[in-house]
């Protein structure tokens, strides 16, 4: 990374900062967060940060380069440029004011140019092609099972509300300040207009799920979205650590431990759905 070529920033300290699963991330001089993605992999959903903003969401645009990009180029590495927010990630303790802020993003007007939310999951696809990978051989079977009840959830699906989606709204996207409110929501790369389920999900994963959905203001949701979202995300998970061969305790905590819990998790939600 050049800060100075590329964004005519001087920096005299550049500390490493955890990144997200696919990216990796520093503080240079307290002022600046910078974000760069894997080698060869684009620096998705920058873009939007600006309309999100606009909504008064809590969202941190990317500073404009030299040229007037929302991102630059180094050693074959995208790489893109933020203000520092102080903060710490949530965790769940912090249920009650993430919940709040997840109902904020749900309530905001639909009009930006986002895409839908696509449910052919094609990720998932390529996880049948990794059944006798040595991570899951042994348990083949089960995601099999959990592919094909997916399927099935799939083609049952209607058109429910749909509204601005983050879709991975978990504590690590979450910047909390020193008052305890969230000072920024952060990685929107994957954001689409889709079903509240899509986001709500993410109750599920903490030990407060009712408390959760209760803070939300949950009602009326649709229990097969809500039954394709939890699936999903479970083959999603346990399909990129597997395909990349990266994160194998992963594969059970946010793979296959997720997807056990579905049902479980399902007769709770069934209280909130319409």
């Amino acid at each position: 990374m050049d800060l100075e070529r590329d964004y005519g920033l001087t920096v005299t300290e550049l500390v490493p900062h955890a990144g997200g699963f696919a990216t990796d991330g520093w503080v240079a001089d307290r002022r600046w967060f910078v974000k760069a993605w894997e080698p060869g992999e684009p620096a998705v959903g920058l873009e939007r940060l600006e309309q999100l903003k606009a909504l008064g969401l809590p969202v941190v645009e990317p500073l404009r380069t030299l040229q007037g990009e929302l991102f630059a180029t180094s050693d074959d590495r995208a790489y893109a440029v933020f203000p520092y927010v102080e903060g710490r990630t949530a965790d769940w303790g912090d249920w009650r004011v993430v919940a709040r802020a997840l109902r904020q993003v749900h309530e905001s007007p639909v009009r930006l140019t986002l895409p839908a939310a696509d449910v052919t999951e094609p990720h998932i696809r390529d996880l049948t092609g990794y059944l006798q990978h040595p991570w899951i051989a042994d348990r083949a079977d089960e995601v099999a099972a959990a592919i094909a009840r997916l399927d099935d959830v799939r083609a049952r699906l209607e058109p429910v509300r749909d509204v601005v989606c983050h879709t991975d709204f978990h504590g690590l996207n979450v910047l909390i300040d020193d008052q305890g409110e969230v000072a920024a929501i952060l990685d929107w790369e994957n954001a689409v207009i889709g079903p509240r389920e899509y986001d709500v999900w993410v109750a599920a994963d903490g030990d407060h799920l009712v408390e959760f959905l209760d803070e939300y203001g949950a009602d009326d949701l649709d229990p097969d979205h809500l039954e394709f979202a939890l699936l999903a995300r479970g083959l999603r998970d346990l399909s990129a650590r597997v395909v990349h061969e990266v994160d194998r305790p992963g594969v059970d905590t946010w793979g296959f431990e997720r997807i056990n819990r579905v049902d479980d998790n399902l007769e709770v939600f069934r209280q909130y759905c319409g």
